[in-house]
């Protein structure tokens, strides 16, 4: 070979092995990460004030974007499940106040003060009202003072009462008042034999007839009791209930003969009657606390 060829060939080697390594290098464009290529992002070239010096060509910067990192999730919490709500708004009618009406209970009673109607009017759990009218008639034999009377009773009452359940339950304490415009006893009596009128004993002529009267004083009298039942109670249809109670009343009396004693000149007799009205007086008082014991059955409406 040729000394003049040697240049010639050495060049041509050279320009082949460059070749080669070119090949096995990416383009400055991309960056080699993991066996994957990534766009390269330039950089801007650093900017140079004047009276500076910078480097007026900037090589660009290459990096790797960071590894992805799982992403994770906080596990849900089961939706709360609510039992279904009690339905509060039941059928019926209800108070301005919110409160279900009881509402009402009629039905017949019977007992000491008669036979009648009662009406209760609820207002909640552990208070209702009760009125009504009750009618009784009938006639007894009874002593009064020294003489013994037939007495015709006639009983007409009209209740106002309060009920307090204090537990909400059947049990009630009872209050309140009775009218009473026309309860009295009629009193007769005809001696057949000499009777003690007064002080004295007098014939059957001279007392003739005795007829006398006891009447409640005032027509507002109180009563006082407790009872068992009651008519308007949740879920309640037909109830019997009972009462017992007092009523506290006082009486008048008077008392009347035609017998001769009533005319005679002499006025005895006419002041043993007198005597003979103030015993009436004294056993009418003793009944001052009238028992009441009565029965009654109540629908609820």
């Amino acid at each position: 070979m040729s000394l003049k060829r040697i240049p010639w060939v050495g060049a041509a080697a050279f320009a082949g092995l460059a070749a080669a390594v070119c090949a096995q290098q990416p383009s400055p464009a991309y960056f080699q990460s993991g066996g994957t290529l990534y766009r390269a992002v330039p950089v801007a070239p650093a900017q140079t004030q004047p009276g500076y010096y910078g480097t007026p060509n900037a090589q660009p910067v290459y990096y790797a974007p960071p590894a992805a990192q799982p992403v994770y999730s906080a596990p849900r919490a089961p939706a709360p499940v609510y039992a279904e709500e009690e339905e509060i708004d039941e059928e019926g009618y209800y108070w301005f106040w919110g409160q279900k009406w009881p509402g009402l209970a009629l039905g017949p009673k019977i007992g000491t003060t008669g036979l009648g109607l009662e009406m209760t009017f609820g207002i909640n759990p552990f208070l209702n009202l009760r009125g009504g009218f009750n009618y009784g008639s009938f006639t007894w034999g009874q002593e009064f003072g020294n003489v013994d009377y037939d007495a015709d009773v006639t009983m007409t009452s009209v209740p106002l009462l309060l009920d307090v359940h204090p537990f909400g339950g059947q049990f009630r304490i009872t209050g309140g008042l009775y009218l009473q415009p026309g309860t009295k006893a009629d009193l007769d009596a005809t001696p057949s034999e000499p009777t003690q009128i007064g002080s004295h004993t007098y014939n059957p002529d001279t007392i003739g007839t005795l007829t006398g009267e006891i009447e409640v004083s005032s027509a507002l009298t109180p009563y006082l009791g407790i009872g068992f039942g009651n008519t308007v109670g949740e879920d309640q249809l037909l109830t019997l209930t009972l009462d017992i109670g007092v009523i506290f009343q006082s009486y008048d009396v008077s008392l009347d003969s035609n017998g001769a004693g009533m005319t005679a000149k002499l006025d005895t007799f006419r002041e043993d009657l007198k005597k003979e009205e103030a015993l009436l007086q004294e056993d009418a008082d003793n009944w001052k606390i009238f028992p009441v014991v009565a029965i009654s059955l109540a629908w609820h409406f």
